[in-house]
């Protein structure tokens, strides 16, 4: 199904890159770098304008979106790498059809832009059905508008706190409590320099590729990905959502996400791309978990001395190397192998603590020995 988008983005990078995803599928686009630019074009019939939130110049992505949206003929989808549950309101309240949390990937970004264009066709049918039209776009209106909230909340929140906010609308920025949790940390291993070396699409391609794994491997395992941190991820095992025996979930993430980097270096290799590693510092320990901030702005997290340990493990582990704490260690002691590395010190830690390498499940197990082992 061909449209015709425009694009609006005042990072000209990203704009190159949102323009050749759309033109590789089908699509005629057209792309400007203002807000007011945009304006001036509104009478040219898009039917769908991607505009970035956050804009230089006097007009914004969501001004562009009420003016477009008013014109009564264009979808609108913004894209914004500064995501917060006020701007993603404001964007439904303005009626735009989806809000994407940047980078995007060229698959989901024409995933939507083809949902947005059956949502157009579909209306187009039901505006022919006069007597019906009415009362199925309310509907629809009442069923998106909350269903992208969640999800969209769910983005840049997880789901499971999405469903812990909704639950408790009025306090659950109010809400904390004490909990022995275990954290994971990791983190693509000089991926800035590595970055600096291959055009932006490519570094952002494959960091995603990477967090796809580690997305999947956490959520199979029952935590929850908690925080991207430029090119690492935070994930919490046992918060918001209670886990049995959390420990061992945590490390069999680390193994599994290491066997599947194996796999993705492997297939890079093959085609004459520079392997990647991941470093994976896990730890366990009581801390304070809740929603942190105001009620106006507020996020889950969690804090303690548990978690400063687990990011500096990650902070010191190679390539391919998991790295845990004794919290976590002492859990798990029966079901994986491991490499005692003595008494290490760290920053802001008075004493020092002993540290253990992950070198994979036990023989008996469902893994195999040696993912995650020192280089």
């Amino acid at each position: 199904m061909k449209a015709k988008i425009l694009v609006v983005e005042d990072d000209e990078s990203v704009r190159s890159a949102v323009v050749r995803m759309l033109t590789n599928g089908g699509h005629e686009v057209e792309s400007v770098g203002s807000g007011e630019d945009a304006i001036s074009r509104l009478e040219e019939g898009f039917d769908v304008v991607v505009t970035d939130l956050r804009l230089s110049g006097a007009i914004d992505g969501s001004e562009v979106t009420r003016r477009f949206r008013a014109s009564g003929v264009t979808d609108v989808i913004i894209m914004t790498a500064h995501p917060r549950l006020e701007s993603a309101i404001e964007g439904m309240r303005s009626d735009a059809y989806d809000y994407l949390i940047k980078p995007v990937s060229e698959d989901y970004l024409r995933s939507v832009v083809r949902r947005c264009l059956e949502k157009r066709s579909l209306s187009a049918e039901l505006a022919r059905e006069k007597d019906l039209r009415s009362e199925l776009r309310r509907a629809y209106l009442e069923l998106s508008v909350l269903s992208r909230v969640r999800d969209i909340f769910g983005q840049f929140a997880t789901p499971e706190v999405a469903r812990v906010a909704m639950t408790h609308p009025e306090d659950f920025w109010l809400r904390g409590e004490r909990r022995r949790v275990t954290v994971l940390f990791a983190d693509v291993r000089a991926f800035t320099t590595y970055a600096a070396s291959v055009p932006p699409e490519q570094a952002t391609s494959d960091l995603n590729e990477i967090f796809t794994i580690l997305q999947d491997t956490i959520s199979k395992e029952g935590g929850i990905l908690s925080k991207f941190l430029g090119d690492g991820v935070m994930a919490l095992y046992d918060a918001p959502i209670k886990l049995e025996h959390h420990e061992a979930a945590a490390v069999r993430t680390a193994v599994k996400t290491q066997q599947a980097m194996e796999v993705l270096n492997r297939r890079r290799a093959q085609r004459g791309l520079k392997t990647l590693g991941l470093g994976i510092g896990i730890n366990t320990g009581e801390v304070v978990a809740g929603c942190l901030g105001s009620k106006e702005r507020t996020e889950y997290s969690v804090i303690g001395s548990p978690i400063n340990l687990a990011a500096r493990l990650e902070k010191i582990a190679l390539p391919g190397q998991i790295l845990v704490g004794s919290g976590t260690l002492e859990a798990v002691r029966g079901e994986f192998e491991f490499q005692d590395l003595g008494m290490m010190s760290f920053h802001g830690i008075k004493e020092p603590v002993p540290v253990t390498a992950v070198l994979g499940q036990k023989k008996t197990g469902a893994l195999s020995e040696g993912a995650g082992s020192i280089p």
